[in-house]
């Protein structure tokens, strides 16, 4: 096999070190994805539906210490679940059978914390048999979430030890969990043989199960618990896509996928046991030893000697409120705007990964209508733009360069290109054009995105893996060419390619000009991405005690310690200036520290009108004005971490506003 190098790949990958691997070891191969690794990645949307006594409780991941009795869902039907996944275009749909709380929503032999103790269907009940049921009926994969390393019912059960109820994730949850595991030598191994045994249950009593969410995994002894339930996976399903083995997370929870990603990776030991090992420019958390997905950043490696696929998860994505449905006084629970959604889809299947789409039920048992809307909604319009392909090829393609053309000239502004993963992802950069006028002309892409650093928010031609969609300029023509600059190995393997021609995202806001929370920006930045008149549970913004219908909430993003949103206002020739309260949301609980920056533009130089000072949470909004002293083309409003951690700055700009002429 002839290797051909990458030269330009911004990975730390030495290059002497491929070249000797490629010339001292001929039977050299890509990592290759799985058969059933390849049907997940054809899967690309799924859906998460988070339902537990957590759904009664208020919480979010569950202390154990609630009682079956409140688990009392009176509508529940997991057909509608199901369909309205259905109709969202998923092709999975996986349930929190078993959330960190310990919670069982079957009537498992290895606990008395079961919905056989609580009053659905006075004890008799199975929803999980009652989901997979529905799965089945309806053409739908069935997934089951499960974490063997977080059960804290079981944890909790015999601890003696007092407990400041309800237990805070962040704060006193992990110390007694903690606590208890020092105290009781033997936890360890008697939660070992419950997980196992929850585990052998689900696999074996309800029949082919798809695929398993298992969070956290890796977390604690990776020759332990994790290595058991791994391994019993395989024994028992292994046609079944196991997360930690076959796939992998992107490192947030927002739905956002690096970018160039490789579907291959390192591992920290070596085997396929353990998480991705990070590259040199990687983000990632040392001290991260107990699974939290948020704090790896990975761009895999493309001579990695795993296949992970990504899957995106979503907990704010798709929705406001987090993964558990709450009602509004505990948080606001209600789906985003379609062009928020679109984005979602752009950003995950659209640079090669898969994306799971949370779909809440509410206490009642149903997914709540707007929900449903939504999801229909949602389904409905990805249909739309790429049910029809103006053209597209019918085999894979071997070669460096694939010409498509078709019979008369059409506009088009995307194509889609897929990669023939099963001989592995080779294809490093690429290029894209489209013969007008009797010549070749470069196709610009125009990829933006909802993002914020390390995640990019304007991808180019890079990597492929399983599909990469790529929004461009609209061009008259009935030719385009795929040409690979430079790969992995030569020649490359396209799939298929296609070409469509979308209609435009419209992106509609909840306010209007001279609100800047109703203007499209330029480019942002912004940890979990910035928010409009909504804080990051979908209320509304509060400094102090103080309530701000309208303003944008920009929190720094914890690698730069900077957020922004910049907007172009050469348009706007009547403005002479902006009016904001600024200050950090009481949804940061007084925590965090803000500076904020009023930059503008003009003649090619930036210029500074307003520098805060350091503002706290405990601190009430600051009035600011600030005039225009000309009429710039550009406006940038920068959010600085104060110093004492970015993701609690919850920097807001309330009701931020043009001062008209």
């Amino acid at each position: 096999m002839k290797i051909k190098l990458i030269f330009t790949l911004l990975l730390p990958i030495a290059l002497s070190t491929v070249t000797a691997m490629a010339q001292d070891s001929p039977s050299f191969e890509l990592a290759k994805p799985s058969a059933k690794q390849i049907a997940f990645a054809d899967w690309e949307v799924g859906a998460f539906i988070h339902f537990d006594l957590n759904t009664f409780t208020g919480q979010e991941h569950g202390d154990g210490q609630e009682p079956p009795s409140k688990f009392n869902p009176t509508q529940l039907d997991a057909e509608q679940w199901v369909l309205t996944a259905k109709a969202l275009g998923a092709k999975y749909v996986c349930l929190t059978v078993r959330h960190e709380g310990g919670f069982c929503l079957w009537p498992s032999k290895t606990t008395d914390y079961t919905i056989a103790n609580s009053p659905y269907k006075a004890g008799k009940g199975d929803i999980v048999r009652e989901f997979v049921n529905a799965c089945r009926k309806h053409d739908m994969v069935p997934a089951f979430y499960h974490t063997a390393a977080f059960d804290a019912n079981a944890t909790l059960k015999d601890y003696k030890g007092e407990l400041d109820l309800p237990l805070d994730w962040m704060t006193t949850w992990g110390k007694a969990m903690s606590s208890a595991h020092k105290n009781d030598p033997g936890l360890k191994e008697r939660l070992k043989k419950i997980q196992v045994e929850q585990m052998r249950e689900l696999l074996t009593e309800y029949g082919p199960i798809g695929f398993m969410w298992s969070d956290h995994w890796n977390a604690q002894d990776p020759n332990g618990v994790w290595r058991a339930v791994t391994d019993l996976a395989e024994e028992l399903q292994p046609e079944m896509v196991f997360m930690g083995t076959d796939t992998w997370v992107p490192g947030n929870e927002t739905g956002h996928v690096v970018y160039p990603m490789w579907n291959a990776v390192n591992t920290v030991d070596g085997t396929n046991y353990s998480r991705p090992a990070p590259t040199k420019n990687d983000i990632t958390d040392k001290k991260n030893n107990y699974g939290l997905l948020e704090t790896d950043v990975l761009t895999g490696h493309p001579l990695g000697k795993f296949w992970r696929v990504r899957e995106c998860t979503t907990n704010s994505g798709f929705h406001y409120g987090g993964w558990f449905w709450h009602p509004d006084s505990v948080k606001t629970t209600t789906p985003k705007k379609l062009w928020e959604h679109l984005d979602l889809y752009y950003r995950t299947v659209g640079l090669g990964a898969n994306t799971i789409i949370n779909l809440p039920p509410d206490d009642r048992g149903l997914i709540p209508e707007d929900f449903v809307m939504a999801a229909k909604i949602f389904g409905d319009e990805i249909k739309e733009r790429f049910s029809n392909p103006i053209a597209q090829t019918n085999k894979i393609h071997k070669g460096d360069t694939l010409v498509l053309s078709w019979a008369e000239p059409k506009i088009i502004n995307t194509v889609v290109t897929m990669e023939n993963i099963a001989n592995g992802q080779k294809v490093a950069k690429y290029i894209l054009e489209a013969y007008v006028d009797k010549k070749w002309q470069e196709l610009k892409p125009r990829n933006k995105l909802i993002g914020f650093k390390p995640y990019n928010s304007s991808p180019g031609y890079q990597t492929i893996g399983h599909k990469k969609i790529d929004r461009i300029e609209p061009v008259t023509t009935n030719k385009i060419r795929f040409r690979s600059l430079e790969s992995i190995v030569h020649p490359v393997e396209i799939r298929q390619m296609s070409v469509f021609n979308c209609p435009p995202v419209v992106k509609n806001f909840d306010s209007k000009f001279p609100f800047l929370s109703g203007l499209e920006s330029t480019s942002e930045s912004a940890h979990n991405g910035v928010k409009r008149d909504k804080n990051y549970i979908g209320n509304h913004i509060v400094i102090n005690g103080k309530t701000f219908q309208k303003g944008l909430m920009v929190c720094p993003v914890g690698k730069t310690k900077k957020g922004h949103i910049e907007f172009n206002i050469s348009q706007y020739q009547d403005v002479k200036g902006i009016t904001a309260t600024i200050g950090i949301d009481d949804l940061a609980n007084h925590n965090g520290s803000v500076v904020f920056i009023v930059r503008t533009y003009q003649d090619g130089v930036w210029t500074d009108l307003y520098t805060s000072e350091t503002l706290t949470g405990n601190d009430d909004g600051v009035n600011i004005d600030v005039d225009f002293p000309y009429s710039p083309s550009k406006l940038r409003l920068i959010t600085t971490d104060g110093g004492d951690n970015a993701n609690s700055d919850h920097a807001v700009w309330g009701n931020i506003q043009f001062k008209l002429k």
